[in-house]
């Protein structure tokens, strides 16, 4: 089930409902036993991270495209058609063949700096989030690690704290967030456990007032909540995936990442715009 599944039905149910699925309770939360046993199954609450490509390998990958691979053949042609003619002595006769070299490597180091760069955005996210975090287990309220948060879990949330996953909010007092990592929404939002009934013709949130979501800052109030998604599984890890390509990294040309899956529909696009072009300017 996707993370905006689990937020959707988080949302419509009640706290009592939410913490039986978990098998939780709000005052004693988890037992030390159920959090390493949920721990064991789902494993770390983090972000994967695939393996970042160098920027030399970046750069290799550029030229690989369909129109600079035509360049290159054209500028090769270009050099050995003067080399082989009556001018092959006249240095000037192999300016059009060095030109094209020179802008398709200038081309290639531009565009692999600036994928090296918006790589990072990976990395940005990762480090959305805080070292430790108290819940709730065995009765009592300690501190853990943030990446041993489990589904099921009573976190407690303050003022400056980082919420560690997706939650369905149990209690909470004056509690806003700040949600601008998810939605771009710069207003903080206010949250509260209590369920409300909707209304006819209501419009749908684009997250549930019950819920905090993973990566956001509290920025007032106090409160508490189960944890419902961890890791990949919360919203911020759908952005990830979103980020990194849906089946990860994959390999091209045996060495080279493929990074087809991150491209826009624009950059799409305009690759299949190049390559119908190149072939017909061949023809």
């Amino acid at each position: 089930m996707s993370s905006e599944d689990l937020a959707v039905k988080d949302a419509e149910q009640t706290i009592d409902e939410v913490l039986a699925r978990y098998s939780s309770c709000s005052k004693n939360g988890l037992t030390s036993a159920q959090a390493s046993a949920k721990l064991e199954e789902d494993g770390p609450n983090e972000l994967h991270k695939p393996p970042k490509p160098t920027l030399l390998m970046l750069f290799i990958m550029q030229l690989l495209g369909f129109i600079i691979i035509l360049l290159i053949i054209a500028a090769v042609a270009s050099m050995v058609v003067n080399a082989t003619g009556s001018k092959a002595s006249d240095p000037l006769s192999y300016t059009t063949g060095i030109a094209i070299f020179v802008i398709v490597l200038i081309n290639a180091g531009i565009a692999a700096w600036t994928e090296h760069k918006a790589g990072d955005a990976l990395e940005a996210l990762s480090k959305m989030s805080q070292a430790s975090i108290f819940v709730i287990r065995d009765g009592k309220e300690v501190s853990v690690a943030t990446n041993s948060v489990v589904r099921g879990d009573i976190v407690v949330l303050g003022t400056g704290d980082v919420v560690p996953a997706d939650m369905r909010l149990s209690e909470s007092e004056d509690l806003k967030v700040s949600e601008m990592a998810l939605t771009g929404e710069p207003d903080d939002v206010a949250k509260t456990w209590k369920l409300k009934p909707k209304k006819e013709g209501e419009t749908e949130k684009l997250t549930p007032e019950v819920c905090v979501f993973s990566g956001c800052n509290v920025t007032n109030g106090k409160g508490r909540g189960v944890v419902c998604a961890t890791g990949m599984m919360t919203r911020i890890g759908r952005i990830a995936q979103l980020i990194a390509g849906e089946e990860g990294p994959k390999k091209t040309c045996g060495c080279l990442p493929d990074t087809s899956a991150n491209q826009t529909p624009l950059q799409k696009n305009l690759e299949k715009l190049g390559a119908r072009i190149g072939v017909l300017a061949i023809v």
